[in-house]
């Protein structure tokens, strides 16, 4: 067995999970199931392979996969040998992950089989030469997980030990610019978030079990992936989400943490859970967007009567969290809201605009900040960003919320205008940016409005130069012509005589809101 002399990296981390986890599986999905003792000889020849291809250690190793057990040894294997693990958006355009391949500087780009045209389509849209490694098939890639598995040698880690504060995952979000913000977390932080977690979704044991269909690019892969690692339990993965696939799943695999947004769990809620065998959950989640009350009662009526309701983000991870319990929501009377920091987690509500240390009186709205030991060191190539988020260890979060009387965080919503919709953070100003150089589109405004389905969806309110255009145009335009993926393609199109503007000649988006929000 490797020993390392002590745990101070998510890379000693996952070393010493892996192998104690030996015989067990580790990682499971519909093809492979993967022992510890597996994962951890897979992740040290994998990592032997993105040195044979040439990335050098604190190089990034781009990421275009669904979420599967050979995906999950593929991402430990980076951060496990100092290398940067990035995963980016498989529903993206070839356009922007080409530009994002550049912006990352990397070396190699792992991609699914069936993902291998998107592959060669970004790689090309990035000008530069970048190797690929297929998780399947080699087809036209420069090498295979099986045959660097079944041929490669095994990685000395223990000669190029990471160190605590080398950076080990770049998480992406939207920014408000449009332009995407690459969140730098190190070994430190990961491996903070790593026993964080055993406080939100704990306890996590051995003979735990989880079940994630959230994408690797999303910081909800990474923030439930990590604390099951660290306790040796096993993570199961599904590549495309279903009602009827997540129960079976659950039955199958004695899921004990179920963790879905709202949106996923209202689809379950109408596959009649009751007919499985649910058993096995000691705990669901639900986070990601604000859950209804009518949320909270039934998944304790009908899935599980212990419930964590958590405010996270990629900024912040689980050890800087918020979480709400049982008891917090349905005895207390706290249903609708976030509820406390978690141990060594902090809030501040500070004065929009205003400095780091201007808080706003209890009970007051303004700008949440976080503190704890996972959050992220800033934003990568974006020192402005990152001075004006990040400072003294606390971190500027752009939402909107209040403490109350017993100190219980409540959302309200956004500063800036991120659309969340489904669970997945959309740039409004990316949008209008594109909607903008339409040569009929005089102004525009992009905003949320409520669904009951998907949280939020995504509405444009244009101002025509000259006759409107077709709306099917304006889509196809946004499409074909400035690359943007369909889920960020507005589902409705207004044509209006002017926009609302606020005292100082701004853009009001909140008089476009129905809610008024």
């Amino acid at each position: 067995m490797l020993r390392t002399p002590f745990i101070e990296t998510l890379s000693d981390l996952f070393i010493r999970s892996a192998q104690w986890r030996g015989r067990d599986e580790l990682f499971v999905d519909d093809i492979d199931r993967i022992t510890g003792t597996e994962a951890f000889d897979q992740a040290l020849t994998v990592a032997q392979g993105f040195a044979d291809n040439g990335a050098a250690q604190v190089e990034v190793i781009a990421y275009l996969c669904r979420s599967s057990a050979r995906h999950a040894v593929a991402w430990f294997a980076a951060p496990l040998s100092g290398r940067i693990a990035c995963s980016l958006h498989v529903r993206e355009t070839p356009e922007r992950l080409g530009q994002a391949l550049n912006w990352l500087d990397a070396r190699i780009l792992v991609h699914d089989e069936d993902l291998e045209g998107e592959a060669i389509a970004a790689v090309a849209a990035s000008g530069h030469r970048i190797r690929r490694i297929s998780l399947g098939a080699r087809g036209s890639a420069d090498a295979d997980y099986s045959d660097i598995v079944a041929h490669g040698k095994r990685f000395d880690v223990a000669a190029h030990r990471p160190e605590p504060d080398d950076i080990a995952a770049i998480v992406f979000s939207s920014g408000t610019t449009g332009k995407p913000k690459g969140i730098m977390h190190t070994q430190k932080t990961l491996l903070e978030a790593a026993k964080g977690g055993q406080v939100v979704m704990g306890p996590i044991t051995p003979d735990s079990a989880t079940l994630l269909y959230m994408q690797p690019s999303f910081a909800a892969w990474p923030i439930i992936v990590l604390p099951f690692v660290a306790a040796k339990a096993k993570v199961c993965f599904g590549k495309a989400f279903t009602p009827a696939a997540f129960l079976e799943s659950c039955q199958r695999e004695r899921i004990t943490l179920a963790p879905l947004v709202p949106t996923m769990w209202r689809m379950v809620f109408e596959a009649g859970p009751e007919n499985y065998d649910l058993s096995a959950l000691t705990l669901v989640s639900i986070s990601g967007e604000a859950p209804a009350p009518s949320d909270v009662r039934q998944l304790y009526d009908r899935i599980c009567q212990n419930i964590c309701c958590v405010y996270l983000s990629g900024e912040a991870f689980t050890a800087s969290g918020v979480m709400a319990n049982t008891r917090d929501l349905m005895e207390r009377g706290k249903i609708g809201s976030s509820g406390r920091p978690v141990v060594g987690g902090d809030v501040r509500i500070l004065v929009p605009g205003g400095g780091f240390d201007d808080e706003v009186a209890n009970g007051e709205t303004g700008e949440i900040a976080i503190s704890g030991p996972s959050l992220a060191i800033g934003y990568w190539k974006d020192p402005e960003l990152t001075r004006e988020k990040f400072r003294d260890g606390w971190w500027r979060s752009g939402d909107l919320g209040r403490l109350d009387a017993d100190n219980y965080l409540w959302v309200s919503g956004r500063i800036d205008n991120v659309i969340n919709t489904g669970g997945i953070k959309v740039s409004g100003e990316e949008i209008e940016h594109a909607l903008l150089s339409h040569p009929s589109v005089a102004q525009c405004a992009v905003v949320g409005q409520p669904d009951q389905r998907m949280g939020q969806r995504i509405e444009a309110y244009l101002v025509a130069r000259g006759a409107p255009p077709d709306i099917e145009e304006i889509s196809l335009f946004l499409r074909q012509q400035r690359h943007l993926a369909g889920f960020k393609v507005p589902k409705a199109f207004h044509w209006i005589d002017e926009m609302p503007t606020g005292p100082t000649g701004k853009l009001f988006r909140r008089a476009l809101r129905v809610d008024g929000s």
